[in-house]
């Protein structure tokens, strides 16, 4: 659970990526960072510890307000505003597990030029999900602005 201590992590993820990058055919220019809710809390986590290693973020319905009344936020607002990396969120206005206003939104009101997609259910193929599961969106490429796809803005982004 990186909720539990996403500092002592972030480095141990750094160095992953450090080491696929390293023996990998992979464009350090071109890392991205995604995850949901927890993920979602990772990505930004490491948008804010390592601000020049990730191409894009994608945090998808991802927390940053705190679990507990008078706990401090997981990511402070000091730090949301200090984010450069290019960044869209994802959630939907029904997700009872991660208050979307508390979480995406306010992310997204401090993030210098991020994009956030918000909707108001998640419902794939007539089916409606619980609103914790908007990453189908992202999976299926669905979030758009302007004409511009989630996966091809994303694939557009360098650092």
């Amino acid at each position: 659970m990186w909720l539990q201590d996403g500092p002592r992590f972030a480095p141990l993820i750094h160095e992953i990526v450090q080491d696929v990058v390293r023996r990998r055919s992979v464009d350090p220019d071109r890392v991205y960072v995604a995850g949901c809710s927890n993920g979602g809390y990772m990505s930004l986590k490491m948008t804010t510890v390592y601000p020049t290693v990730f191409a894009a973020s994608v945090p998808i319905c991802g927390v940053v307000a705190p679990r507990q009344a008078g706990a401090p936020p997981l990511v402070p607002d000091a730090e949301l505003s200090a984010i450069s990396t290019p960044t869209w969120l994802v959630a939907s206005r029904d997700d009872t597990t991660v208050n979307p206003q508390a979480n995406t939104v306010h992310a997204h009101d401090l993030i210098p030029g991020s994009l956030m997609t918000l909707y108001d259910h998640v419902v794939w193929n007539g089916y409606q999900f619980p609103g914790h599961w908007s990453w189908i969106y992202v999976a299926r490429n669905d979030p758009s602005i302007n004409g511009t796809r989630i996966w091809q803005w994303m694939a557009r982004q360098q650092r």
